[in-house]
């Protein structure tokens, strides 16, 4: 289990701004939290002013140590998260976290980070952690997204990559099909890659540490599963591993080695 210290802080939002029409990104200023957390985590929020009484977990997606500034990007929904995009400056969040474990980083050799959807948000402060704090090369960056309207990623991730690749759906930027199709290119051009960290959609996840196992590629994955809790308490996002063990998503991940969930 994580050791990281986990707090529970009273933070105002700072802005909470409409990325697309049904995704935002919401900056809360919660100093305590921000500086306990590390890239693959997330927090647990409840909306003060809103009618949904159970916490929501949300992925890191970046932070501003220096300021205490903390990034959620969220799709809107259902009530809570429809809710939570109508609050403005100043309005108060309930942040539970830093919570789970996160991703590990080795110096040797290069990383591609991959995400699909808003899974594509623990990349951003992983891409940043890659950066600016671990020796090496830059990593390279595949997003898997729907169509053009979905770039707005590459302006939080775009200073930290050495290449960032797109897939859409629909063909209307970059390659068109999945983001596990154009990782046999990025093998053949990036051979320096070791490790692949992963978040999105479980089928893509799944299709792509099997994919890295083949190659003898290092690879982590994020889990995304309902959580009631977030600290392991209500089991409710338990599964069982490849090793037989059963895990959960909230207290022993939720980040796990591919082998270990899809090997």
């Amino acid at each position: 289990m994580n050791a990281t210290k986990k707090l529970v802080e009273i933070g105002n939002i700072v802005s909470n701004t409409e990325l697309s029409a049904d995704v935002s990104a919401l900056v809360l200023e919660c100093p305590q939290v921000v500086a306990e957390a590390k890239p693959g985590q997330f927090v647990m929020i409840k909306n003060e002013m809103g009618s949904t009484y159970l916490r929501r977990p949300f992925g890191v997606a970046d932070v501003d140590k220096e300021n205490g500034l903390l990034l959620l990007v969220y799709r809107k929904a259902g009530k809570g998260t429809q809710e939570l995009a109508l609050l403005e400056e100043g309005s108060p969040i309930s942040v539970e976290g830093p919570l789970g474990k996160g991703f590990s980083f080795k110096e040797a050799g290069r990383t591609l980070l991959i995400g699909g959807g808003v899974g594509i948000a623990p990349i951003i402060y992983t891409a940043r952690h890659l950066s600016e704090e671990i020796t090496g090369p830059k990593p390279v960056i595949l997003f898997g997204v729907r169509n053009h309207k979905e770039l707005f990623w590459s302006d939080f991730v775009e200073d930290f990559a050495e290449k960032l690749i797109y897939t859409t759906d629909d063909g209307s930027y970059g390659r068109k099909g999945f983001a596990i199709d154009a990782i046999p290119d990025i093998l053949a051009k990036y051979p320096d890659i070791r490790h692949i960290k992963v978040c999105g959609p479980t089928i893509m996840m799944k299709g792509i540490a099997e994919l890295a196992i083949k190659q003898g590629i290092e690879c982590e994955v994020s889990l995304e599963k309902r959580m009631a809790c977030g600290i392991g308490v209500c089991l409710g996002c338990t599964f069982a591993g490849k090793s037989g063990k059963r895990w959960k998503v909230c207290a022993d991940g939720p980040v796990f080695d591919g082998v270990e969930v899809f090997g």
